[in-house]
């Protein structure tokens, strides 16, 4: 395949400057940031101005409409910038992430008493400002070739949502107090394989291989192969599961699916984080499986390593 047309999606600029911080030290810290943001997108530019394509740049906050009429999308910013690039994508662009500001270990260490000085998180993201050109040009070359991530698949009463997610879905009561209750049941091939499970807790976690990482290991999760097409689900925080303890985690195999029928008055499916959510209420039927588009995802070599 060659590639002519490339898309850039930007994290925003503004999301560092603070609202009420006085102390010099986050201020200097979170302009910092915003410098560094600006410095990786300005030398990507300086890059691709070299290289034989087309491009255009947009911020990801402008991004309503599904991406076509493009051979690769890079996205700048963090995995959040990817995660939102992931749900305008079906699953014949491929994309590149590129972690615009890493964090620094020393930084975190010096002002571990004063706050939290952590940057993006870039799990999924294979390029920084310093390897940017090399891996570009191995995707223009046809010398790396993307890797192909399981994403989640949601139906409600049968009808497909329209987003897949990529790392993780929460299904929970809207009040982070209330008690989320509902049932499910794993199936395969329309046969039960799984026992009916009740639960009252405080909602329901389903993660692919590439979100095991995130919110489920967190949760006490266990981190997966990359490249693996199961799912892992994690009842958050069981009320007496009783004989069902063994059913409150474990795993959606790539060619099974799990039936959830939610007992509250409201409800809502998060997908990857809180930006993207749909509500549901009392008797609506549930349906998470892998059946969902593939996302092609250029990754590092060292994450690729830890899959084998």
């Amino acid at each position: 395949m060659v590639m002519r047309k490339l898309l850039l999606l930007l994290k925003p600029f503004n999301v560092y400057p603070p609202s009420n911080v006085t102390n010099s030290q986050i201020l200097n810290y979170l302009d910092s940031r915003r410098k560094v943001h600006l410095d990786t997108f300005k030398f990507c530019q300086t890059v691709l101005q070299k290289k034989p394509v087309e491009w255009k740049a947009i911020v990801r906050n402008d991004l309503s409409q599904p991406i076509n009429d493009v051979d690769l999308v890079v996205t700048i910013g963090g995995d959040g910038t990817l995660l939102q690039a992931s749900h305008f994508m079906d699953d014949t662009i491929p994309v590149l992430g590129v972690n615009s500001d890493p964090t620094r270990t020393d930084e975190v260490e010096q002002f571990s008493n004063e706050f939290d000085a952590t940057r993006s998180t870039g799990h999924l993201c294979a390029a920084t400002r310093e390897n940017f050109e090399q891996v570009l040009n191995g995707i223009l070359e046809g010398q790396n070739i993307p890797s192909l991530l399981t994403r989640i698949s949601i139906s409600v009463n049968t009808n497909q949502l329209p987003t897949y997610a990529l790392n993780d879905i929460l299904t929970a009561h809207p009040c982070p107090a209330a008690i989320s209750r509902f049932s499910f049941r794993i199936r395969k091939d329309d046969q039960p394989f799984s026992p009916l499970v009740n639960c009252r807790s405080s909602g329901l976690r389903v993660s692919t291989a590439a979100g095991s990482t995130a919110a489920m290991r967190s949760a006490g999760g266990f981190s997966m192969p990359i490249l693996s097409q199961d799912l892992q689900y994690m009842v958050r925080e069981p009320v007496l599961p009783g004989p069902f303890s063994n059913f409150m985690h474990g795993l959606i195999k790539h060619d099974q699916m799990m039936d959830t029928t939610w007992s509250c008055k409201k409800g809502v499916i998060y997908i990857d984080g809180y930006h993207v959510y749909y509500t549901i209420q009392d008797g609506d039927t549930i349906q998470i499986s892998s059946e969902a588009p593939v996302l092609k995802v250029f990754l590092s070599n060292q994450l690729l390593r830890s899959a084998l």
